[in-house]
């Protein structure tokens, strides 16, 4: 088995609100996402100005958080769920 680099990628989201910036920044990373190798090791780490509430979902996302979600919130989860 061919183990792969780890790819660290750095983000900054657009604030709550800005809905075409939004959905914007998450199709590029999504294709920055399709061009890293199968074989790496993906860290996504920034700031997401996401609040992504308590309801755990399976492998992603726990019960520690604020009860509060926004529209980032439910982007961050939507691309954490088919990454």
């Amino acid at each position: 088995m061919q183990r792969g680099y780890l790819t660290l990628l750095a983000v900054y989201a657009p604030e709550e609100g800005k809905t075409e910036q939004t959905n914007e920044f998450y199709e590029t990373l999504q294709i920055q996402i399709h061009k890293i190798s199968k074989n790496d090791y993906v860290v996504v780490a920034g700031d997401y100005n996401a609040r992504v509430g308590n309801i755990p979902i399976g492998g992603i996302l726990g019960t520690n958080g604020e009860i509060t979600t926004n529209s980032n919130g439910h982007k961050l989860k939507e691309f954490a769920s088919v990454n």
